[in-house]
């Protein structure tokens, strides 16, 4: 049986781990920093990496790993980039390595700001945005978006994020003012426009941001699987107002648009872009991540083995058009629960056990 290698990842990646032990055709080997991870109670083997090791030396440290325990497929996560690079050292070794692009490719997706300039707008429509690096620039982004023919007074607003960064981290919806009402009601991703004038004075210069028009649509996530630029499968899932559920469509336009942006960027594995309507029912375009989502559970219940398809993709045991189609039309929930942790076995004798770093390099 095929063993695929999961390095350090997101949560989202024990998910991945306990659909590939439900399915049967693949064992799993997992490792992580932090031995309490699920990723490791998940995997059928799971060893730990060493803690705060990154760059170059934890490529080598995954080199050696991959040499030692010889599994047909890696699917990578911590440093991507940087394995990327050196795909050639990893499948000279015998084993496919999967990530979603080459390293140029990665670094422009990681930069909101470069992929939004580059991006062809037939796939989809993107909405008006600038870039703001100060207070000055900040507020002549300000004026650049209110004077742009799609920005309706009293109605288009504004919003902030980092030019790089995951998940929502620093995403503010700009607001005239902030009330009580808003603040007991827990609205966190809003800020006045006092606050941020403030916040942006404070500093002479930071790290590029996004000012953007905000969409009030309807916001999807869309979770594909690919294999060197052809698109096998994608879930389109609405996110539902006030959180929990979420709906699995049927949109034949937007797994168009999954195909083409896959061919676009050559991608391959698993990732995930972003969309959001407009005021005409539009999705437009807000980003493409270049990993697992968070909330790829809700799309694997749609029937989708995203990690067992990429294997079987980048072992040449499927074809992209043979790939199962996932099911549509569902409304979908997560279901969290406790477990009881017990310290990760390891594959070597005697490796101390060592704690998660703060972040994915």
């Amino acid at each position: 049986m095929p063993t695929i290698y999961f390095n350090k990842n997101f949560s989202v990646t024990s998910a991945q781990l306990e659909q590939l032990r439900l399915s049967g055709q693949f064992a799993t080997l997992a490792s992580h920093s932090d031995p309490t991870s699920a990723m490791l109670g998940a995997a059928d083997r799971a060893l730990t990496e060493p803690r705060g090791l990154l760059g170059a030396p934890y490529v080598d440290w995954l080199l050696g790993t991959v040499r030692r325990e010889r599994p047909e497929v890696f699917l990578v996560g911590k440093e991507a980039g940087r394995v990327a690079e050196r795909r050639a050292e990893f499948e000279a070794l015998g084993t496919r390595v999967i990530v979603v692009a080459d390293a140029p490719t990665l670094r422009l997706l990681d930069r909101k700001n470069e992929f939004l300039s580059g991006w062809d707008a037939d796939i989809l429509p993107i909405p008006a945005w600038t870039t703001f690096h100060d207070a000055a620039s900040f507020e002549a982004g300000i004026e650049r978006l209110r004077s742009h023919p799609s920005f309706v007074p009293g109605s288009t607003r504004l919003c902030i994020k980092p030019a790089r960064g995951i998940y929502a981290a620093g995403f503010r919806v700009l607001t005239e003012g902030r009330s009580l009402k808003s603040f007991l009601r827990g609205e966190l991703y809003q800020m006045s426009l006092e606050e941020a004038r403030r916040m942006f004075g404070l500093e002479e210069t930071f790290p590029t941001m996004l000012l953007m028009h905000t969409l009030e649509g309807a916001e999807r996530s869309v979770d594909c699987v690919a294999w060197r630029g052809e698109l096998a499968a994608a879930v389109v899932r609405r996110k539902l107002p006030d959180g929990g559920p979420q709906y699995i469509e049927d949109r034949p336009d937007l797994l168009e648009a999954a195909r083409r942006l896959t061919r676009a960027y050559q991608l391959s594995g698993i990732f995930n872009f972003q969309t959001k309507d407009d005021a005409h029912r539009q999705p437009n375009m807000l980003e493409i991540n270049a990993r697992a989502s968070g909330g790829l559970r809700y799309s694997m219940a749609a029937g989708t083995d995203f990690a067992g398809l990429a294997a079987a993709l980048s072992l040449g045991l499927l074809r992209a058009q043979d790939a199962p189609k996932p099911r549509t039309d569902l409304h979908v929930n997560e279901v969290k629960q406790a477990q009881v942790l017990q310290a990760a076995a390891t594959l070597e004798d005697g490796p101390e056990l060592l704690d998660e770093e703060d972040a994915l390099a």
